[in-house]
C-alpha cells in the first residue's frame, strides 16, 4: 500500500465551556510560514512523484510526434513520383505505388502468377473498378531494369491490337518499376504444352493461337506506325483469356524504329533456345527474326 506524507499546520482555535464557541477572527490568525510554501511543498514526495510522471509523459509525446513526422515525411518522399518527358505522350494510365500495393494484397506470394528474367508478375484486384489485373513488378537487381521497364511501356503503350496484351498502365516511384495488364485468367501457353498437369490442347486451339501470333506480328513489323520487333517470340510470352484466346505480351526487349530506318542495337536478346540463327552472326534484329 502506498504511503503519503503531508504537514498541517494549526494557526488558531476556539471552544467554550458553557455555550457555542466564539467566531474566530480570521484577519487576526499568523500567516502561514514561508519557508514550508517554498521548500517542503515542492520536496512533498507525491507532488514530487507527479511531477516527473508529467515531465516524463510530456517529453515521451514530443519524441513519439517527431519521430511520426519525420516517418511521414520520408515515406511522402520515396512514394514521390516525377513524371518525365516521355511520359507526357503516353496514353497508359499512371498508378500510384499505393493502389497497386493494395491490389496484390502488399505483393503477396499467393498473388504469385510467374517470376522472369526482368521480375515477377502478380494477380490483382484494383477496388473501384473491381477488376482483375497483372501486375509486372520489375525485378531490383535486373541492371538493365529502367531501360527495360521504358521500352516496355512506350512499346505498348502506343499499340492497340486485338491479339497484343493490353497495357492498362504503369507505375514508377523511388526504386519500384510496375506495369499493369489485363489479367490473363489460363495464364501462358507453356504450361499447356509443357505441364503434365494442365489439360492438352486440340489442335483447333492450336491453330487458332498460331494465327493469334501470326497476326500480331503482321500488325508489329507491317501494319503499325513503325516497326515494333519483339525479339522474345515464344511460349511463355503468348498469353491465353478466359475463352483461350491467345495474345502477345512481354515487350521489354521490344525495339522500335521508322521503316526506312535500322533497329539500332547490336547487343544479341532473347531467350536462349528461341533465337534465330542470323543473330548470331549478324548481331542486328529485324521482323524475319521474331517469325
Amino acid at each position: 500500500m502506498r504511503n503519503i506524507t503531508s504537514g498541517h499546520f494549526i494557526l488558531g482555535w476556539s471552544f467554550g465551556l458553557d455555550g457555542p464557541a466564539p467566531v474566530l477572527d480570521i484577519s487576526v490568525l499568523p500567516a502561514l510560514p514561508s519557508a514550508w510554501t517554498k521548500t517542503n511543498w515542492s520536496n512533498s514526495p507525491s507532488i514530487s512523484m507527479s511531477l516527473k510522471l508529467v515531465l516524463a509523459l510530456a517529453s515521451l509525446t514530443l519524441v513519439s510526434v517527431g519521430i511520426g513526422i519525420c516517418v511521414t515525411v520520408r515515406w511522402r518522399l520515396n512514394c514521390f513520383e516525377v513524371q518525365e518527358d516521355w511520359e507526357v505522350s503516353l496514353g497508359p494510365k499512371r498508378f500510384s505505388y499505393e493502389v497497386l500495393f493494395h491490389a496484390t494484397e502488399g505483393f503477396n506470394e499467393k498473388n504469385l502468377l510467374g517470376r522472369g528474367g526482368f521480375g515477377s508478375v502478380y494477380k490483382g484486384v484494383l477496388r473501384k473498378p473491381g477488376m482483375e489485373v497483372a501486375v509486372k513488378r520489375m525485378s531490383h537487381d535486373s541492371r538493365q531494369g529502367v531501360r527495360e521497364f521504358i521500352a516496355e511501356v512506350v512499346s505498348i503503350g502506343r499499340l492497340r491490337h486485338r491479339n497484343i496484351t493490353q497495357l492498362l498502365g504503369y507505375c514508377r516511384r523511388k526504386g519500384e518499376l510496375l506495369l499493369v495488364y489485363d489479367y490473363m485468367k489460363n495464364g501462358s501457353l507453356e504450361k499447356y504444352l509443357h505441364s503434365r498437369n494442365s489439360p492438352t490442347l486440340c489442335w483447333s486451339q492450336r491453330y487458332s493461337i498460331i494465327k493469334v501470333v501470326a497476326s500480331s506480328l503482321l500488325y508489329l513489323h507491317e501494319e503499325w506506325e513503325q516497326v515494333v520487333i519483339h525479339r522474345d517470340i515464344k511460349a511463355n510470352n503468348v498469353l491465353l483469356d478466359s475463352k483461350m484466346n491467345g495474345r502477345l505480351g512481354d515487350f521489354g526487349l521490344a525495339r522500335i524504329y521508322d521503316y526506312e530506318n535500322t533497329a539500332e542495337t547490336t547487343h544479341v536478346a532473347g531467350t536462349m533456345g528461341y533465337l534465330a540463327p542470323e543473330l548470331s552472326r549478324k548481331g542486328r534484329p529485324t521482323p524475319f527474326s521474331d517469325v
